[in-house]
């Protein structure tokens, strides 16, 4: 079966393109190709178009190839970029491959160009592999620090928060009898006390979702980790949506506490964002748990956003890819939230209908004869 090819060939003489074609289509490839002549048509075929290959005679009326790659790598683009010249001095072809150019032929010696394009494609290939690794172990070590920071910060703000429950609770329950506060003076203490113990949930959480990442699977209360990455989400979904919690009576499963709750946060926020602000009255945001007869615990979070598009919806798995405008944040990504419910035994997954919403689904083991693991103090 022929290999599909997108190519940009630079190239004035059609006797010439067209060998190239035949070429290519020799060495089994099923070529789309444009044929392009200037720099102004360079320019707008790497503006608007994505190209496998680049194919370029070295020298044109207008411009040669040289300053064709000039302007693919101004764009920095990753692209293979051949010279296919009739003829071409050694200076000249030492100078091309200095430049970056990544392989010259003759038009004479056409036969080594489908093995050379075939090279050159695996190459870039795994140099682009290799680009998102290193973007991706970037992106750990920046959560990595930005977890020590929260940890430190949520420290930080613990200690004088227990002062202000503990002068809350005094000014609640003075300890001589018969002194008694107005109702407004009661109420108003009553809901900062409400407000303290908030940050002090808030403050539970971040050192749950800051702890040092621990490969060591336990037992987990499922509610309690949706319920903690509920409060951390609020904030993006009070003014989109309301929440509606439907869970099954048992609830405890094998996981890793830290990764499970940013696993449900990153998937809260995705579905807040889904939905279209002020809509709060008429849209909504459903967890579901209910137990399996495999063995597993299944947990949906369905929100009533436009859905995802058929072909989006298992590159959104992709390292890196994203439907969300430039800016907004890139978050776990669903790339690491997949992987790490596959190290916790589980499965991650999504169905989405546009127009409808969309559900992300995950399933996780039953634990079995465990209690769950206490919240953290402090």
């Amino acid at each position: 079966m022929a290999t599909p090819l997108r190519l940009l060939l630079i190239e004035d003489f059609e006797d010439d393109a067209l060998m190239v074609l035949r070429e290519l289509r020799r060495g089994g490839y099923d070529v789309t190709h444009t044929r392009i002549e200037t720099p102004e048509a360079l320019t707008h075929a790497l503006d608007t178009s994505t190209w496998d290959a680049i194919i370029a005679d070295y020298a044109l009326p207008r411009f040669d190839a040289l300053a064709a790659f000039a302007l693919v790598q101004r764009r920095n683009l990753d692209i293979p970029f051949l010279i296919v010249s009739g003829q071409i001095g050694e200076e000249t072809a030492v100078a091309a491959m200095r430049a970056g150019v990544h392989d010259f032929l003759l038009k004479d010696r056409l036969s080594r160009l489908g093995p050379a394009v075939a090279r050159e494609l695996r190459e870039a290939a795994v140099r682009a592999e290799r680009r998102k690794m290193q973007e991706q172990l970037l992106l750990s070590d920046r959560l990595a620090s930005l977890g020590l920071l929260a940890a430190s910060v949520a420290h930080e703000i613990n200690n004088p928060l227990s002062s202000l429950m503990a002068n809350l609770d005094f000014a609640l329950n003075p300890l001589e009898p018969g002194v008694a506060l107005l109702p407004e003076q009661e109420q108003a203490l009553r809901d900062s006390m409400q407000c303290a113990e908030r940050i002090r949930d808030i403050i539970r959480d971040i050192k749950v979702f800051s702890r040092p990442e621990d490969k060591q699977l336990g037992t987990l209360d499922v509610h309690r980790v949706l319920d903690s990455s509920l409060r951390m989400a609020w904030n993006h979904i009070f003014h989109r949506a309301r929440v509606v919690k439907d869970y099954a009576a048992r609830s405890l499963v094998r996981g890793r506490e830290a990764p499970l709750g940013q696993i449900f946060l990153n998937l809260l926020v995705n579905a807040a964002q889904a939905i279209p602000e002020g809509k709060s009255g008429t849209q909504e945001i459903r967890v579901v748990t209910r137990q399996e007869e495999t063995g597993h615990v299944r947990v949906e979070i369905h929100d009533t956003g436009q859905g995802i598009p058929p072909e989006l919806r298992e590159r959104i798995f992709e390292p890196f890819f994203t439907t969300k405008p430039v800016g907004v944040g890139t978050g776990l990504g669903l790339a690491i939230c997949r992987r790490l419910i596959t190290e916790m035994n589980g499965e991650l997954g999504v169905d989405s209908e546009l127009g409808r919403g969309t559900v992300f689904h995950l399933r996780l083991p039953v634990a079995r004869e465990e209690s769950a693991s206490a919240p953290p103090t402090g």
